[in-house]
Order: C-alpha cells, then sequence, then structure tokens
C-alpha cells in the first residue's frame, strides 16, 4: 500500500496540481497558436448547442473551446468534492473522468447545473447531506440534453429556459432514488448503473415529450482533423498517471499483478490497492484504450474521447486489462462478423462496453467475449427509445446485457457461480467486521487476502 505520509502526501498532491496547470496553459497557447480559434466563441457555442446525441463538442466550440468547456467542468466537480470532504474512492474518480470525458459531447458547464440543484433539493427534501449522494448526481448528467434540448432547439419559446431549468432540477430530483431501485436488475455488474438507471428515465421523458409534440432530431456530428493532437493529448496524461503511480508507490509496480486479478465487481481499487497502484491502472488502461480506435484507424474525436476517460476513470473502480479485453474482443467479433455496423459504432461501443468487465472478471474470458459481443447487437438499436437524450447509451445497453446474462450464467457455469457466492460471503464478513468496529477499512486488503 502506498506510504503516503507527511512531506512525500505533500510532494504528490503538489505535483499532481503542478502538472495539471501545466498541461492545460501549454494546451490553450498551442491550440490558439495552431487552429487559431477564439476560445470564448467556442465555449458559448457549446453552451447553446443541443448537445444530443451524437454532438461533438470538438465541431461546435473547436479543440480550445472543447478542452475548456471540459476543463471548466472537471474543476467545478472537483471544487465541489473538496468543498463537501468527500473522501477520494474508486467511484470518486470514475466520476471525475467520466463527466470529464462526456463533457466532449453532450455536457457542458451551463446544462449540468439544473440537475446538480434537483440533487440539492432531493437532499434536503429527505433531510440527508448532499455528500452523501453527489457522486450520484454528477452521473445523473447523462440526461444534460433534456435541458439543451428544451432550452435551444427549434420548438423552443420564450419561457424554455425556465423549462430546461425545471426539467433538469426535476431530474436531479428523482434520479437517486430510481438508481438505488435500478442496481438490482444487473446485481453492479454492469458498472455504468446509472446509465440503465438513465436509460429508463429517459425513454420515459422522451415518450412524453413525443406526446406533447415535441420531437427530437437525430444527428451525429464528428470531428477528424483533430486527431493527432488528441493523441499526443492522451499520451501524455496517460504517462503522467504512471509515473505518479510509479512515485506514489515507492517507485515500484510492486502488487500490480495482484490488483489486475480482481474480478471487478464492486471493487475500490484505492481502497484495495491503494492510489499508486490505482494510478499505474489507469494510465495502463488508458494507453490500452487508445490502441483500440488506432487499431481499427478510427480518427480520434470528441465521443471516442468521452470513452476512453471514462474507461480510465473505471480503471479506479473495477476495470483491469483481463477483465476488459474479454469484452474488447467480443465487441470486434460482432462488428466484424455482421453487417450493419462501421468502425466508428463499433470502437465507440467496445470502449463503452467494457462497462461489462465484471462479467469476464467473476464468469471468465469466453462469458465476458460473449457479453461483449452481445453488447454490440443491443447498443445499436435502443438509443432510439430515448431519442439519443441519454448521453450514457452503452450503460443503459450494458444494464440490459447483464440482467439478461446473469441468470443463464449462473444455470449453465457452477464453477463461475460457486465463486460469485464466496466471493460475497467474503464481503459480507468484512462489512460484518467493520460494522463491529474490529477492522479499519485500511486494513481490509490484509483481511481479505486471509478470508
Amino acid at each position: 500500500m502506498d506510504n503516503l505520509k507527511g512531506k512525500r502526501k505533500f510532494y504528490a498532491y503538489e505535483l499532481s496540481i503542478l502538472l495539471i496547470l501545466i498541461f492545460f496553459i501549454s494546451f490553450f497557447i498551442y491550440t490558439h497558436i495552431v487552429y487559431n480559434e477564439n476560445i470564448l466563441i467556442g465555449l458559448k457555442n457549446i453552451m447553446e448547442s443541443q448537445s444530443i446525441l451524437i454532438t461533438d463538442f470538438l465541431v461546435v466550440g473547436g479543440i480550445s473551446g472543447g478542452f475548456l468547456n471540459a476543463f471548466l467542468i472537471l474543476l467545478l466537480n472537483f471544487s465541489i468534492i473538496k468543498i463537501l470532504k468527500i473522501k477520494v474512492s474508486g467511484i470518486v474518480l470514475a466520476s471525475l473522468f467520466t463527466v470529464f470525458g462526456f463533457s466532449f459531447f453532450g455536457k457542458n458547464i451551463l446544462n449540468i447545473l439544473p440537475i446538480y440543484i434537483g440533487g440539492i433539493i432531493y437532499s434536503k427534501y429527505e433531510g440527508i447531506p448532499f455528500r452523501d449522494i453527489f457522486i450520484r448526481v454528477s452521473f445523473a448528467t447523462a440526461l444534460a440534453p433534456f435541458i439543451s434540448e428544451i432550452a435551444f432547439s427549434t420548438n423552443s419559446f420564450e419561457f424554455s429556459y425556465i423549462n430546461g431549468i425545471l426539467f433538469g432540477t426535476f431530474i436531479g430530483f428523482i434520479i437517486s432514488p430510481l438508481a438505488k431501485k435500478m442496481k438490482s436488475f444487473h446485481e453492479g455488474y454492469n458498472l455504468y448503473n446509472m446509465g440503465f438507471t438513465a436509460g429508463i428515465l429517459g425513454t420515459i421523458l422522451n415518450s412524453i415529450l413525443k406526446s406533447y409534440g415535441f420531437n427530437v432530431a437525430s444527428r451525429k456530428i464528428l470531428s477528424e482533423e483533430y486527431d493527432p493532437t488528441i493523441k499526443l493529448i492522451c499520451c501524455f496524461i496517460f504517462s503522467i498517471f504512471i509515473i505518479i503511480g510509479f512515485f506514489v508507490n515507492d517507485f515500484s509496480f510492486k502488487g500490480y499483478k495482484e490488483l489486475t486479478k480482481d474480478n471487478g465487481l464492486e471493487s475500490d481499487f484505492i481502497n484495495n490497492y491503494g492510489y499508486g497502484l490505482t494510478f499505474i491502472n489507469m494510465g495502463i488502461m488508458g494507453f490500452i484504450s487508445l490502441s483500440f480506435p488506432i487499431l481499427f484507424k478510427e480518427p480520434l474525436n470528441g465521443p471516442i474521447l468521452a470513452g476512453i476517460f471514462t474507461v480510465v476513470g473505471f480503471s479506479a473502480h473495477g476495470k483491469t486489462y483481463l477483465n476488459t479485453i474479454p469484452i474488447l474482443i467480443g465487441v470486434a467479433f460482432a462488428g466484424l462478423t455482421g453487417s450493419n455496423f462501421n468502425s466508428f459504432t463499433i470502437v465507440l461501443s467496445g470502449l463503452f462496453g467494457t462497462s461489462l468487465a465484471p462479467i469476464s472478471g467473476v464468469f471468465g474470458i469466453f462469458w465476458g467475449i460473449i457479453a461483449g459481443w452481445l453488447h454490440l447487437t443491443v447498443v445499436t438499436t435502443i438509443g432510439s427509445i430515448h431519442g439519443g437524450l441519454n448521453l450514457y447509451n452503452n450503460g443503459f445497453s450494458a444494464g440490459i446485457v447483464a440482467g439478461f446474462m446473469l441468470p443463464i450464467l449462473r444455470t449453465l457455469n457452477e464453477r463461475a457461480a460457486k465463486k460469485e457466492l464466496a466471493f460475497f460471503k467474503k464481503r459480507k464478513e468484512i462489512i460484518k467486521l467493520i460494522n463491529n468496529k474490529k477492522v479499519r477499512p485500511d486494513e481490509l486488503k490484509n483481511i481479505e487476502d486471509k478470508l
């Protein structure tokens, strides 16, 4: 585990902040010189766009405007986490990087705020701290395009801005209780639980809008010209993750092999393995994700960037190369053997389809490949029912696939079912020890090894 104490902890934190600031300052100077874009006009165009699937903000606002929007959202969420004193865990990092990734298509600094307001109102109504539901609410910004569509579509009228805010507030208010209930359908085998929840809610809301004559037109706006720059940026960021992780983990990769064997089911890598190994895993998974579109010769754009950073984020909460590569293989197999899939669809579905990583982690490589194959066939047909207004369409699909496969897997794969049962039994014993205050959370890893 990490040896982050005293000056060492301060230096790790200071180094991370310094590198982030150097990166963004250098990036904005570089893009201004090379692409000669007006960054503020780009940001304005992004905030006024309709944002439905698929609207690449690198087209709408340029690469400088797109990254400024993403940076502002990352800064906002990080600030809220610090203000609310939320402990940084695997799911917190997953939230930060998922929302950051989707800031390149669908989420902007304007359309996510009403959902946060709704979450605050819900926390007051229930008498619970907002910090307890903030991560859930941040994921709920998957439905942010509803706000933009109502406020800025051609069907809008003079009160549309107010209606958009009210609609977003309503989403933020009801999403928390829905998410808790929906998780039982896939039992955590879909890492993107909020994607499944948002898909159900988005389908209902889209049906209501259609019944009152508010039709959503589909879009597909993708960029290609920024591919070389984006690849350089990704390589820099993922290298930094590995370097910082190596530094934090006492200048070694010791323990990483154990992390990669984790099945990914409700796994918090920070609590179980420490910051150092988690950062190393995030960096390595970033490079693996980057290689997938390169393999299919697909240029990087806003949506693919979202897919890559979502994988990176959830590499702190369940994803390793051992449980995600089978999913990628399954998606690639379905895409190459089917007749209705282009390379963009295969790449995007593969990256987001890794939300099914726990299936391959628990039930084995073969079933991981089957899960990936099923995912691509489902995700390409299901988006129409919510009108492209749920950004986590792949999370919606993955929830359906997981819920469909689980009873079949438990019937056919007796060995994996026993392994799954042993996992839950072990977790129950650990929770019992914590509740009885016989073990501290930081002692979990040693206890897990003994059980």
